[in-house]
């Protein structure tokens, strides 16, 4: 096919490649945006070719042209080293390969200053697109308080460890947690010595994962009793994270905690008994299950650690836990070359 035939391919797409699809973490106004746009370059198909549409930044367009070439798409994309949505302003600082790697330097600066201090989560809402596959992922690498500026680092690599082509990336962003807390240390809260033995407990069916260090060990939800949530909460170790109850159950200490709003904070935890000489006793035998609330917007974990209970007042429960203080959804995207 020579470059006309793949113009006129390019400008005469059936409409049924424009159902974009949205995460379904984003807000419902993005969703509903994202649907009239998808219908506005259907429309203008008619009367202007595809590749035209995505050089003039119509983003419908260029996600369909990306699904069918996506070199050809990151040809079209016009050069944007900066943008602003929401009051924060996502900039390119830097873009260098060098062989078959390349180091993506970015800044995402609150303009309005309201924003609370601490790290920034990309809440896994990026995408990273270039002309062919790569491994790519994206790190938060520090946060300023002086300018209210969040740095990240994206890492690309070719996956057969050939050169990396010239040519541009779009890197985009649909949502964000700030303010992240992070806390370690001892749960002084919990009383070792004090432990209820075989508490009242109950059955799950509607377990929505589990986890062990060996997979193939992890018992059948089924199989396994649950402590019963308490009306009040026993610690709250981070805002959003609270234990609701502790017991010894069929020779395993269980700790049922539970995580607010999990979508919007990425609140977790977890809990490690140590000995008098720092080391984790429960490991590799510890394991656990989540299950969410009626209102799917919470979610239960219950750690079990096998561990005798006659020893349980000779150790140390600690535990390190990880919540954020804000959530934002927005829409960010820059597309630069790599130099």
């Amino acid at each position: 096919m020579n470059t006309d035939q793949f113009m006129k391919a390019m400008g005469e797409i059936d409409e049924r490649y424009l159902d974009i699809s949205v995460p379904a973490k984003r807000p419902i106004r993005r969703r509903i945006f994202k649907r009239i746009a998808a219908a506005s370059v259907a429309a203008a198909l008619i009367v202007c070719p595809l590749p035209a549409l995505t050089a003039a930044g119509v983003d419908p367009a260029y996600d369909v042209l990306y699904r069918i070439a996506p070199a050809a798409a990151q040809t079209f994309k016009p050069v944007q080293r900066s943008c602003t949505d929401q009051g924060i302003e996502m900039t390119v600082i830097s873009a260098e390969r060098s062989g078959c790697e390349a180091n993506v330097y970015l800044a995402m600066r609150d303009l309005t200053g309201t924003c609370p201090e601490g790290g920034w989560d990309l809440n896994d809402s990026y995408s990273i697109r270039v002309r062919r596959d790569l491994a790519g992922h994206c790190s938060f690498s520090e946060y300023d308080p002086e300018t209210h500026t969040a740095y990240f680092i994206v890492h690309l690599e070719t996956m057969n460890g050939s050169d990396l082509p010239d040519g541009k990336m779009t890197f985009s962003v649909g949502s964000m947690l700030l303010g992240k807390i992070r806390k370690e240390g001892e749960v002084e809260a919990i009383d070792l010595r004090s432990i209820p033995y075989e508490p009242e407990t109950e059955k799950h069916t509607s377990i929505i994962g589990g986890y062990a260090y060996n997979a193939d060990a992890l018992p059948e939800a089924e199989t396994m009793r649950f402590l019963i949530p308490k009306a009040e909460p026993i610690c709250t170790p981070v805002p959003g994270f609270s234990v609701l109850n502790i017991g010894y159950v069929d020779g395993a200490l269980h700790i049922l905690s539970k995580y607010e709003d999990v979508e919007h904070t990425d609140t977790h935890g977890h809990f490690m008994l140590l000995d008098e000489n720092g080391e984790n006793v429960g490991e590799p035998a510890d394991f656990g299950y989540t299950y969410r609330d009626a209102a799917q917007r919470d979610v239960y974990a219950e750690q079990i650690i096998s561990v005798e209970y006659e020893k349980l007042p000779d150790y140390t429960l600690t535990g390190e836990f990880v919540t954020s203080q804000k959530y934002i959804a927005g829409n960010w995207q820059v597309t630069f070359p790599l130099s």
